[in-house]
């Protein structure tokens, strides 16, 4: 197998990095050809991603953190890339895809998890997964529009801070940035067919049920269903909107007072005046926006031992269906789902 490995030197702590090494002497001893792209700047990934695509590689892994996932995906789509299959050595701050999909991450400098996942992209043949995309920009795992990507541009400004002491620049950047907020006036249309409106703090479309790292935003999201799930919070008082959060990191999964919770395929969004948003937990712009779902759209490696003995469900079908799956001896790569 032949990959290329894009890497983000300052994603995550310095510490972290001193891991790294080590996932390549993995993929070498397993006999892959790999061959590594560092990143230059900001949204680099989205590029090298392309070229990746354009020079024929059939897998690219990237090393780095939910922001780099998110530009590696879309420069890969973009290219034409939908038949490349995509690793991923978490390396960054927050690694909540991670989290969520159980993939390993570095705490120590010694530690070997980036080995560890550079196993787990070799032994697991890629299945297919959504993908959203917005204003032409596609994402893994959530687009969040408002207050949430305000705290997020003012954590991506002082980027020293949040590699250093990531869960203090965002616990005091959040108190600080909902202090201060003021909703802007929303108008949402789901699907063509129903409209919200009002004043609406922070609004949601996520393909993926952990959010910020300790939020479980609601427990029937699946990463392979075709569908977005949004999430309106719809109270404007700052006590109201802590509360909410509060419940939810509390109650993990469970409906919440003052959220609206719809599964949609497509979005479009305005708001005056115009708010920020963020893909991935990357800043990109602001306002409006049309978010959609890309059904299936990306061939990912995953840990399947890991998935199948998850607590929760974070895939439509069934233990079962892959169970019997794999028990007929189907091709792994023609198997949609995990769980």
């Amino acid at each position: 197998m032949r990959a290329v490995i894009i890497r983000n030197p300052i994603s995550g702590s310095p510490q972290r990095q001193f891991a790294f090494a080590r996932a390549v002497e993995t993929f070498d001893k397993a006999g892959w050809e790999v061959v590594v792209w560092v990143t230059q700047r900001k949204g680099h990934s989205r590029d090298l991603a392309a070229r990746a695509v354009h020079e024929g590689f059939p897998c690219i892994v990237v090393a780095g953190g939910d922001g780099s996932i998110g530009q590696t995906i879309d420069g890969m789509l973009h290219a034409g890339g939908q038949h490349v299959s995509l690793g991923i050595i978490p390396m960054g701050t927050g690694n909540v895809f991670a989290r969520e999909m159980g993939l390993p991450f570095p705490k120590s400098p010694g530690d070997d998890a980036p080995a560890r996942a550079a196993q787990i992209i070799i032994e697991n043949a890629p299945i297919t997964i959504d993908v959203g995309k917005a204003n032409d920009r596609y994402f893994l795992s959530w687009a969040g529009i408002g207050l949430d990507a305000q705290i997020t541009e003012q954590v991506e400004a002082k980027l020293t801070f949040k590699r250093r002491a990531p869960i203090i620049s965002y616990g005091i950047t959040a108190l600080k940035t909902i202090w201060s907020y003021r909703p802007a006036y929303s108008s949402l249309t789901l699907d063509d067919a129903e409209t919200l409106e009002g004043r609406f703090p922070l609004i949601i479309a996520a393909n993926i049920q952990l959010y910020a790292r300790y939020f479980r935003l609601a427990s029937d999201i699946r990463l392979d269903d075709g569908l977005l799930d949004l999430l309106v919070f719809t109270h404007p008082s700052k006590l109201h909107l802590l509360a909410a959060a509060s419940h939810m990191m509390v109650r993990q999964g469970q409906s919440v007072p003052g959220i609206i919770h719809r599964k949609i395929k497509h979005l479009s969004l305005a708001m005056s005046p115009p708010q920020p948003y963020h893909l991935d937990g990357d800043p990109l712009g602001q306002t409006p926006l049309q978010i959609e779902v890309i059904p299936r759209g990306l061939r990912i490696h995953l840990d399947r031992k890991r998935l199948l003995t998850h607590p929760g469900r974070l895939f439509s079908q069934s233990r079962h269906q892959l169970e019997t799956s794999q028990r007929r001896g189907e091709p792994q790569e023609k198997l949609h789902v995990a769980l």
